[in-house]
């Protein structure tokens, strides 16, 4: 259930409601609830600063039943999914009213979905009943597991996908390029192209569709519940078989150019659920596998049938709804000499499957595996950037900078320094909890609040910016490692990098000394996009 609200949206209607003056140190709080303050504990936490702030002026007791609360979060779910903005704004305006402070606590961290128990869903679950855990990561519907699981005698051998049910599905794990052979068991294996796009399932019942993410969240308003609206179904209706009255499928959303005949990547700022018809994007599925045909489920078959069956659900149209190309193969080299073809052709990775495996839904791995550039060892020159902006973090994280926002320098003339720096990319993996902690200790007191109605002249962006900015002559240089460059409106230099990646801090560095513009120029001339592996490829 997706209620489409964040701590910004609740954090402006807690000050309009409770006539907070937009200044004063409450509502401050309230926005920027992320930055650390005196009690450790509360950095990051939005429900516990809310809880702060309301403790003086709710209710000492709430007036709701439980199943008003229900009843009105099903409301904010529903009216988010239509869009309606005002009804979900009245919706949260009657349980902020009628709620003491510490409810409203518990219900900001629902409408959050970030309890905070300090406990998994999994314990919980497994108290109600043994099989609780498996069937909820199935269908991911609380409502079913305590139907079906209510009689604790029951045992729920086999779990089954149904129709109009959403399920986690299959996953795949992280492999190494030297190990897929062994992997495979030495037998042929599958290789698909890895999209970068939403991972979707589709169930259909004659007219009525359904769509739902991995995370079971549901977009049918957006993708159309029938062939007379969405920005999706209309297009696909006809495609299907005659003889196909119902089926699921699984597969990858993405944004369709029509005019370059190509999918758009993530590096372009666009969100697939939220494509318009005018557009000169345009929702395509791309499908990769199939559950159930007509009351016939599949999951349990090997991954060679469900492919046979695939072929004979739907025709593909280009731009529309299209199968997944695979190629059967046997050696590493056959992978490597994919993958490169995929950075070629600026795609994330590629999969390998096991044409034996059966799917697993919630599994990770059991026949699946992927190979992004990212993790190839050696894929590109390490690049030195500077520091520039920063964003707080969130859960563990809360309370320091855990993202950081890097840049390129303007090239500066003959024995000057820089001045401008363009950003470049964000960066947030490749350290640890301790080496961030150390980061943020040393860039701590040079942190600034960035204002997007006054930033600052020395840090140029584009529609990335960052939560604070620091100074570039107290900032550090950070060693980058990456697949590749790839074009983007995101970033002041038009491009990014895919897969970035913290190596290290490069003390032997002064922070003027980082990489310029001619030397990014130059270095795209030279890579053309493309970047090498140290297994041997072979190229026609």
């Amino acid at each position: 259930m997706a209620y489409g609200i964040k701590e910004n949206m609740l954090a402006k209607l807690y000050i309009d409601v409770l006539g907070l003056p937009k200044n004063g140190p409450e509502a401050n709080k309230l926005l920027h609830f992320r930055a650390p303050t005196t009690s450790q504990g509360e950095a990051g936490d939005f429900a516990v600063i809310a809880y702060f702030v309301l403790k003086k002026r709710c209710t000492r007791e709430g007036n709701l039943t439980i199943k008003e609360v229900n009843d009105f979060l099903d409301s904010v779910a529903m009216n988010n999914a239509g869009k309606q903005k005002d009804l979900v704004r009245k919706n949260l305006l009657h349980l902020i009213t009628q709620s003491s402070a510490l409810e409203q606590k518990w219900l900001i961290r629902m409408i959050l979905k970030d309890m905070k128990l300090g406990m998994s869903k999994e314990t919980a679950l497994q108290v109600f009943h043994p099989d609780a855990p498996e069937l909820y990561n199935v269908t991911t519907d609380l409502d079913k597991v305590c139907r079906q699981l209510h009689d604790p005698s029951v045992s729920l051998s086999e779990v089954s996908i149904g129709l109009f049910s959403a399920f986690r599905p299959m996953l795949a794990a992280v492999a190494n390029v030297k190990q897929v052979e062994k992997q495979m068991n030495h037998r042929s294996f599958y290789i698909e192209t890895k999209l970068d796009g939403e991972r979707i399932q589709l169930h259909k019942d004659g007219d009525v569709y359904k769509y739902f993410t991995r995370n079971a969240f549901e977009y049918t308003q957006q993708f159309g519940a029938t062939p007379l609206q969405g920005s999706l179904t209309p297009f696909i209706h006809n495609v299907f078989k005659p003889h196909v009255r119902n089926c699921i499928l699984d597969g990858e959303m993405m944004a369709y150019n029509h005019t370059m005949d190509t999918f758009m990547q993530k590096g372009t700022k666009f969100d697939i659920k939220r494509l318009v018809d005018d557009s000169e994007l345009q929702t395509c599925f791309c499908v990769f596998d199939v559950l159930m045909v007509n009351d016939q489920k599949y999951g349990h078959e090997p991954l060679r049938k469900r492919y046979d069956v695939l072929q004979t659900v739907f025709t593909p149209v280009q731009g529309r709804i299209q199968l997944v190309e695979k190629t059967e193969a046997k050696t590493m080299q056959e992978v490597v000499s994919a993958l490169n073809e995929a950075i070629d052709n600026r795609e994330e990775g590629i999969m390998v499957k096991d044409p034996l495996s059966i799917y697993k839904p919630d599994k990770r791995g059991e026949g699946w595996l992927k190979f992004k550039p990212e993790y190839v060892d050696g894929l590109m020159d390490e690049l030195d950037l500077l520091i520039v902006g920063g964003y707080w973090g969130k859960g563990r994280r809360g309370g320091m900078i855990s993202h950081f926002l890097c840049a390129i320098a303007e090239t500066p003339k003959p024995g000057e320094k820089p001045s401008v720096f363009h950003s470049f990319c964000r960066v947030g993996s490749g350290y640890t909890m301790k080496e961030l902690y150390d980061l943020g200790l040393q860039l701590a007191k040079h942190w600034n609040v960035y204002r997007k109605n006054n930033p600052p002249a020395s840090i140029l962006c584009s529609t990335e910016k960052p939560e604070v900015y620091i100074d570039p002559c107290n900032s550090v240089i950070v060693q980058v490692k990456a697949a590749e460059v790839v074009d983007s409106d995101v970033y002041k230099t038009n491009c990014t990098l895919r897969f970035p990646r913290i190596e290290r801090t490069r003390e032997d560095k002064e922070w003027h000394q980082c990489m310029t513009l001619a030397d990014l120029d130059q270095y795209r001339k030279k890579a053309s996009g493309q970047v090498g592996i140290k297994a041997p490829v072979h190229r026609p």
